[in-house]
């Protein structure tokens, strides 16, 4: 539950016993008329005379009586009726008055029960303060000032009021205070402080401080287990808590702004050490709750055994009912079973542990790793229930680890560990593995070392890189091999994941680490991430140099290829990432550059960078040195960059961005400096241009400069050619004319094996199939200013109609679709090169209805039919066909006359295609009612806008019978 929400469950029961108390206090004070003193204030006719003192009432009303008193005559605040408007129910004001009098000025605070609705009024000028009043433990002060005066009312339905004036009422109760802790767990504050401010401008906020909280969070079977006595104290510093409630931000521990709070209590026992207590705030069964939590670890006595704890604790309700006093309900106490259990055994020569916890998505996650001295067994899992949305689902990592060096395979090599991973409803987060594989942290799902110490990361990355999906199942081996006496490593798991669309993920790493891997000088780390899908088709693969080095200097970086087909063809390949300008294309992650830190210390920095990237456009390379040699501010830093770009469509070109400079500094100041930052363009023409700078002191010097030279081609390119001359042959193929068969047959008839090959090749056509026509070298609807890569005259090309037997205009049949390569229809800026995609959708084509198709003669074909029974019926059973079957056999006739009395009758209403209209998209308002359009893809209205008398900067294309009228 976050903030808000927790604030108006509390407000919705806090406004609940508001009600109830004033209904109470209501029926058992008499109806008194107005009060004579409001004449002519804010409150005439509002504010009703002054009760003599405070009755019996619900838990609220005798909370009110332990702070304020029995409001009598004696006292600075008294109890007033109230009727916040004629004809409005009877309720109840508190009243603060100026101790010289009702001229002094009144604030008053309203309770009406229909709602309830809270009002407060203070009148103009009034300056009032209530000195420091003490009943028992209780103490209460306040202050209200009202300038211009202040009346505004608060209850559902109602809108936010803005404070006008300031208030600040704090009450204060001394003693201690527990909620258990008698013989079993419990909490206990030394005092309680309440505070209510309003500033002008500011949201009024409410804050509750639990002065010198402590716990006692170990039910008593848990405890014993540890070898603690007693109820479990926790000892430490006094822990003040502050929760803080406002419209801006809910309901909240004002220390961390969230719904818990770390404490500084730890448990007093010996041989036990605990971490991580906590406090706090939840909502169950409708109600808000305070939970209390530790994470402690004990070895328990007598027992080569130690056991973790994770977030054991206890819970208590938070009630509002009328009967009992506000706060902590004991009675209700809940203890909290931990989040997670593990144990640690130590038995030579056996040793392991392992873990058991709660995941966040409420599910569960175990590991268990134990060395037998002659093998180390470990597996991982995850589980979670079913919860009405999700199937049961879970996940098993299972590892065998042998004793260096491994069992020898020959030629250096050795088998160092084998292992597999199984799911069901699982799938493989391919983000998520990216991020693993990108930080060097591979090894969660790979054979990982120290598992019960990490027991948590590697749970909380099986999780996220392995999330539930219904209906998904994973299945992959692992193994690891090394060489040369472990100082190359090589562990790779291939994951594959199905059914239907099915795919294969390898997950990898290579570690090298010389002369010795324990100590290495030089380490070498490459984690790898292949995917392959044959659906798509996609063969993608990731590899991240992180946590590699050399003699102590870190190298980084990330290579990527990307081989895509299907509807979004795509070719990548980078070795550490892009150029500035380019665009990534989707699902393409950031690559991090190809680094090496030469920084031996002492204010001594090196750094070199660089990249190269091919795309199925460009090549792109660059990098960057980066030198600095600084002690406390003062000494030398420079730098020298270099970003290159090859465009090869539609035409040659280049760009080259060169950056460069030094500069001496002292004490963080530069005290001088040249830089030069240029990019050079070309060829034909050539066009250089940049900035340099030189600085001494304070004397700074610019220069910019933009040259040109040489002159554009001689030849100017050579036009393309007709499109005509190549649509014209390209229609003539049969490959453009295609007979679909019905998705579905309406008839009762099954086609014979050779029936279906001769409807396959074409020698045969479907009686219902419909007729589509679809090429691939012009795209439809839109202007074209390029064909096959040359200019030509900007044209658009359209399909006006289609003689099927009948003429057909193209305008309301269905449009076809292919993919093609934006450079060679259009002309593009460079960086327009850089970021389309390789290939857009565009029209190519209709598909025609068979209207007016003339359907051969008939001719005999083979038209038996089998009858089977399931179950098989019994022998002395036997049923008549059916319909018309007996007389199929009685009547002679052709084939194709049966044929026809078997086919569905055409039906009597026929539904056309919605025509389409072009509307604003902010009033729906039809600019074109039925607007012609061959292009399906989502910038057809562009084609469409050139049609309009003024052209609209926002259009939407939509069904005729969608628009406004």
């Amino acid at each position: 539950m976050d903030p808000h929400a927790l604030l108006q469950q509390v407000a919705g029961e806090l406004r609940a016993l508001a009600k109830d108390a004033v209904d109470g206090l209501v029926r058992s004070l008499p109806e008194l008329g107005e009060d004579p003193s409001a004449a002519g204030t804010v409150l005439a006719g509002r504010l009703l005379a002054v009760h003599d003192k405070l009755p019996p009432g619900n838990s609220l009303v005798e909370l009110v009586r332990e702070t304020l008193g029995d409001l009598d005559a004696a006292s600075p605040v008294r109890l007033h009726g109230w009727r916040r408007a004629p004809g409005a129910p009877l309720g109840v004001a508190l009243v603060l008055a100026d101790p010289a009098g009702a001229a002094g000025g009144r604030a008053v605070l309203g309770v009406t029960p229909d709602g309830p609705v809270f009002d407060v009024v203070v009148t103009p000028g009034a300056a009032l303060t209530l000195p420091q009043t003490v009943h028992g433990p209780w103490s209460a002060e306040a202050t209200v000032t009202a300038a211009q005066g202040w009346d505004a009312a608060f209850g559902p339905g109602l809108p936010p009021a803005p404070p006008g004036g300031s208030a600040a009422i704090r009450l204060r109760r001394t003693g201690r205070l527990t909620a258990g802790m008698t013989d079993g767990p419990g909490v206990s504050v030394d005092g309680i402080g309440l505070a209510v401010t309003s500033e002008p401008g500011t949201p009024a906020a409410v804050e509750l401080e639990l002065q010198g909280f402590t716990a006692a969070v170990l039910p008593a079977a848990l405890a014993r287990l540890l070898g603690i006595g007693g109820a479990s104290p926790m000892s430490g510093p006094p822990a003040p808590v502050v929760l803080r409630a406002d419209r801006a931000e809910g309901l909240r521990f004002a220390g961390t702004g969230g719904l818990n709070v770390p404490l500084p209590l730890r448990l007093n026992a010996p041989g036990v050490s605990s971490r991580g207590a906590a406090l706090e705030l939840t909502s169950a069964g409708g109600e808000p709750r305070l939970a209390v939590s530790v994470s402690a670890s004990a070895g328990l006595p007598g027992l080569p055994l130690s056991v973790h704890l994770e977030r054991a604790g206890i819970e208590l309700p938070v009630t509002f009912a009328p009967a009992n006093r506000p706060g902590l309900d004991p009675s209700r106490l809940r203890e909290l079973f931990p989040d997670g259990i593990g144990t640690d055994l130590k038995v030579p020569p056996i040793s392991g542990g392992g873990l058991v916890r709660r995941t966040p998505d409420q599910g569960y996650g175990g590991l268990i790793s134990v060395d037998l001295g002659v093998l180390r067994v470990q597996a991982v899992a995850l589980l979670r229930l079913p919860d009405g949305k999700t199937p049961t689902s879970f996940l098993v990592l299972l590892a065998a680890q042998f004793p260096a060096p491994g069992i020898q395979l020959g030629l250096g090599f050795a088998l160092d560990a084998v292992g597999g991973l199984v799911g069901v409803n699982r799938r493989a987060d391919v983000t998520a593995l990216q991020q693993l594989v990108g930080d060097g942290n591979a090894d969660p799902v790979l054979f990982p070392d120290r598992a019960v110490e990490r027991a948590q990361e590697i749970i909380g990355s099986l999780s996220s890189a392995f999330p539930v999906a219904a209906g998904r199942i994973l299945v992959g081996p692992m193994v690891r091999l090394n060489w040369g006496g472990r100082m190359v490593s090589l562990s790779g798991a291939l994951i594959l994941e199905l059914p239907a669309p099915a795919r294969a993920l390898l997950l990898g790493r290579l570690l090298v680490g010389l002369p010795d891997p324990a100590v290495p000088l030089i380490r070498l780390q490459a984690s790898v991430l292949g995917r392959v899908e044959p659906a798509v088709p996609l063969v993608e693969l990731l590899v991240s140099l992180s946590g590699s080095w050399i003699v102590g200097l870190a190298v980084r970086g990330e290579l990527y290829l990307l081989v895509r087909g299907g509807r979004q063809p795509e070719f990548v390949l980078s070795a550490g990432g892009f150029h500035p300008r380019y665009t990534r294309p989707a699902r393409v992650p950031a690559l991090n550059r190809l680094q090496v830190d030469l920084a031996p210390g002492q204010g001594w920095g090196l750094r070199m960078e660089a990249y190269f990237a091919v795309t199925s456009n460009a090549v792109m390379f660059g990098g960057q040195v980066q030198l600095d040699a600084t002690i406390a501010g003062c000494g030398v830093t420079g730098w020298l960059g270099l970003d290159a770009l090859f465009v090869f469509d539609p035409v040659f070109a280049f760009s080259v961005h060169v950056r460069a400079g030094v500069a001496v500094r002292a004490f963080g100041r530069r005290l001088a400096g040249i830089a030069l930052d240029f990019t050079l363009e070309g060829p034909a023409p050539w066009h250089a241009f940049g900035t340099g700078s030189i600085s001494v002191l304070f004397w700074d010097v610019e220069l910019d400069f933009d040259v040109r030279w040489g002159s554009p081609p001689a030849v100017p390119p050579k036009a393309g050619r007709d499109p005509i001359e190549a649509l014209t042959p390209e229609l003539a193929q049969s490959k453009a004319w295609a007979a679909e068969r019905p998705a579905a047959e309406r008839t009762a008839l099954v086609f014979t094996r050779e029936a279906n090959e001769q409807l396959n090749q074409g020698t045969l056509v479907h009686p219902d199939s419909t007729l589509r026509v679809s090429q691939r070298v012009v795209p439809l609807g839109v202007p074209i200013s390029r064909f096959e890569r040359r200019p030509v005259p900007a044209q658009t090309w359209t399909i006006k109609e289609i003689t099927l037997g009948t003429t057909q205009p193209a305008a309301g049949l269905p449009s076809l679709s292919e993919r093609f390569v934006p450079g060679e229809y259009f002309d593009l800026t460079e960086d327009a090169q850089l970021s389309e995609p390789a290939f857009v959708s565009r029209a190519s084509g209709v598909r025609a209805r068979s209207d007016g198709i003339v359907v051969g003669a008939g001719h005999r074909v083979d038209d038996g039919y089998e009858t089977d029974y399931e179950p098989p019926l019994s022998e002395r059973e036997f049923f008549l066909w059916p319909g018309l079957f007996r007389l199929e056999s009685v009547f002679g006739g052709s084939a194709a006359e049966r044929l026809e009395r078997w086919r569905t009758p055409e039906a009597a209403i026929k539904v056309r295609s919605a025509t389409l209209s072009v509307a604003a998209t902010d009033s729906l308002q039809p600019l074109l009612d039925d607007v012609t359009l061959v292009d399906a893809t989502a910038d057809a209205w562009e084609a469409m806008s050139g049609r309009l008398d003024q052209p609209q900067e926002a259009l939407r294309l939509l069904e005729s019978w969608e628009v406004g009228r």
